[in-house]
Parts: C-alpha cells; structure tokens; sequence
C-alpha cells in the first residue's frame, strides 16, 4: 500500500509500522513550526491519537509473549 493511501486510512486500519511512521512525519511537520494554527491542532490530535494506538499496539504484543502466574509473576511465554 503506498503512503498516501496509508495517511488516508483511519487508524484502527493502519498496521503498527504505518502508523509509527505517520507519527514520526507529524511530529517533524510539528517542530518545522510553519503551520497555520488550525492544520497545526488538527496534525497535533492525530499525533496523539497515532501515539495512543502505538502504544496500545506495543501493549498487546508484550502481553502476547508474557502470562501472569497463579503467583502473580510475570513469565516469559515459552516458561513454564
């Protein structure tokens, strides 16, 4: 899929590195800092939103390879 069509899909479509690296671009339009403010707030909440899903992304794939203990402890997946 190409990059743009990538940009114009809603996030929850968007695999993880896709999105990582639409955050990136946001965040280095954002620091360029010549923006009108309204194309500015509206990079800035999909940044956040693109961070959140990341993050969410990241989350899932630790809790996919760690399982908790009847003690509470936190294993790798492949320990018993």
């Amino acid at each position: 899929m190409s990059k743009q069509k990538a940009k114009n899909l809603p996030i929850d479509d968007l695999t993880f590195e896709q999105a990582f690296e639409q955050l990136q671009q946001t965040v280095e339009r954002l620091e360029v800092g010549n923006l009108p403010l309204e194309e500015a707030m509206a990079l800035y909440q999909r940044g956040i939103a693109l961070a959140k899903y990341c993050g969410l992304q990241l989350d899932q794939a630790e809790l996919t390879i760690k399982r908790l203990t009847p003690e509470g402890d936190l294993l790798d997946f492949d320990q018993d």
